[in-house]
């Protein structure tokens, strides 16, 4: 008889702890539900906290939370602003083996924004070999090409590059970059080329004018020197028809570098413009012009 008292004892004790138990389960249930619901309804500083709330009783209480749910509480974190939780809960998604293209790129953004470049392009690296045929990958390429460019990692921004739409290899700052890559290891064609597209979206661009400027000129003028050194030795008819034909060329690249640094002059009035322009317009023989330009080189 005392036994089974004892029994009942124990029995009616242990009623109350289950009680406890299952009511504590409800909560965080109705918890997750809550932030889902919040969330969507755009209350996502509501939703937050809501899902702060769940992931710290389930923690506190030794139990596992699914990485899918840590990146679905990140996600509404970010809606709300609240990239420190964000990151966190992004942190341990990814260490729970969860990942999803939103959620990769989520965590980027919150790099990108506090300075954090390796992180940022370790993970733009990681989208890349997850997700190669998302619409958001000439995006992610086109990052990564800046960052790559900005650390004179000039391969791997060239890689980047051929990953990016034509849309986005038209956008000015990473034609830029480009053409900066280009002047390095590019060839003359391809650096011409470049310039040319830079000028075309910038007509100002102060690189791309001077570049071609310089260019086309060294290359008028060593072509004018080596035509009339070759007439020189050589009067006949046919030479004199050849340097005319040449002329026509040397000419024009003489006038394609006259536009740029006509250009270059309206923008800053340097002494290196001007000498360009004294030796263009002496080359044109219009002595007016070249002795206008002269007084600002002497």
């Amino acid at each position: 008889m005392k036994i089974i008292k004892r029994g009942i004892g124990i029995l009616i004790l242990s009623i109350p702890v289950l009680f406890m138990s299952c009511s504590t389960g409800k909560l965080v249930v109705e918890q997750e539900q809550t932030a889902l619901k919040l969330a969507a309804g755009g209350n996502y500083q509501a939703a937050t906290d809501e899902w702060s709330k769940y992931i710290t009783e389930r923690v506190a209480k030794g139990n596992e939370v699914a990485a899918s749910d840590y990146a679905v509480a990140a996600k509404t974190a970010m809606k709300a602003d609240r990239k420190d939780l964000a990151e966190k809960w992004f942190g341990l998604a990814s260490y729970g083996g969860y990942s999803d293209a939103e959620m990769e790129l989520e965590l980027a953004k919150i790099y990108q924004e506090g300075n954090e470049t390796p992180k940022e392009m370790s993970t733009l690296e990681r989208f890349r070999a997850k997700y190669p045929d998302v619409p958001e990958i000439s995006d992610v390429n086109a990052r990564l090409f800046a960052i790559y460019a900005g650390l004179r990692d000039d391969q791997q921004a060239l890689s980047s590059w051929t990953g990016m739409t034509a849309e986005k290899k038209s956008e000015l700052k990473y034609l830029e970059l480009y053409f900066k890559i280009m002047l390095r290891r590019g060839s003359d064609e391809e650096k011409e080329q470049t310039a040319n597209q830079v000028i075309e979206i910038d007509s100002n661009n102060v690189s791309a004018l001077e570049w071609l400027g310089e260019t086309l000129y060294r290359r008028a003028e060593e072509s004018y020197q080596t035509e009339m050194k070759a007439y020189e030795k050589n009067h006949t008819h046919m030479q004199y028809l050849h340097l005319t034909q040449e002329l026509k060329v040397i000419n024009g690249n003489f006038q394609k570098s006259l536009d740029c640094f006509t250009k270059l002059w309206t923008i800053e009035q340097k002494k290196s413009y001007a000498t360009y322009l004294t030796n263009i317009y002496t080359r044109f023989d219009n002595k007016e012009k070249a002795n206008y330009y002269r007084k600002f080189v002497e």
